[in-house]
């Protein structure tokens, strides 16, 4: 008899899997049974994370991925359906933040336009040419990695907040048109969890206002949450324990 939370069995592509609450969630998934296949730029923390996996015992892949590149991601949709011949489900957590505290006049265009890239077209790219495969086994599950910024609230930075709310108005889309399709989507909306990206953001505010970095830090460990947390919170969204459920998930 399989345990709650069980994922023994599934094939997971993680996009974004080589640090942050990405990483966190690959090895979870792989302590829970499944075979996990990470998707990310990084490529030394890619592969490091998945040799990690591989030394406790777990199935892993890493396969180096721009999510901007159609013809990148569809690789990584190919190499799935030639190894494992089924993918059960997708964790779109692939992101960046450029551009905090800047004012419209001083944020660059192409920063702008490589965060929407990134953050918005990644998510479509992944839906795009994962679909099939989802639509052919009996559990497919979608996740978007949203964030409270453009949804609930603003940002730090303008690119941000707005490809954060269009990641999120993709996955309801997609709801829409994947639902009919069996396959459930989901998003997951962080709050503030101590990862590179956030410190590098709360470290820029404390310099602005002349404080010392050390403020960042300690008021990031009193307030904070940690990527495994929101890692417990994706992996049972994934799991059949959740297959009733719908929309969008909050975390801390």
């Amino acid at each position: 008899m399989t345990q709650p939370f069980d994922l023994s069995g599934n094939v997971v592509l993680i996009t974004g899997g080589a640090q942050g609450i990405g990483q966190a969630t690959a090895q979870l998934c792989a302590e829970r049974g499944a075979t996990v296949v990470i998707a990310d730029y990084n490529k030394d923390g890619g592969e490091k994370t998945v040799a990690d996996i591989r030394a406790s015992g777990g199935q892993a892949d890493f396969i180096q991925t721009d999510v901007r590149r159609p013809e990148q991601v569809e690789a990584v949709a190919t190499f799935i359906r030639e190894k494992y011949g089924r993918l059960n489900k997708v964790v779109c957590a692939a992101g960046v933040l450029l551009g905090p505290w800047m004012t419209p006049e001083e944020f660059p265009v192409e920063d702008f336009e490589k965060t929407l890239d990134i953050n918005v077209v990644g998510p479509f790219l992944c839906a795009k040419y994962t679909t099939p495969l989802l639509e052919a086994v009996d559990n497919g599950v979608f996740v978007i990695i949203a964030s409270g910024a453009g949804v609930f609230g603003g940002s730090s930075s303008l690119a941000y907040g707005s490809s954060k709310g269009g990641a999120n108005g993709l996955s309801m889309t997609l709801e829409q048109h994947l639902g009919k399709r069996g396959i459930r989507v989901n998003t997951i909306y962080p709050g503030n969890i101590i990862t590179d990206m956030k410190m590098s953001v709360d470290i820029e505010a404390a310099r602005k206002e002349g404080r010392p970095e050390q403020d960042a830090h300690d008021y990031a460990q009193a307030n904070y949450g940690l990527p495994p947390g929101v890692a417990k919170v994706i992996a049972f969204v994934i799991s059949e324990e959740a297959a009733y459920l719908r929309g969008g998930v909050r975390t801390r």
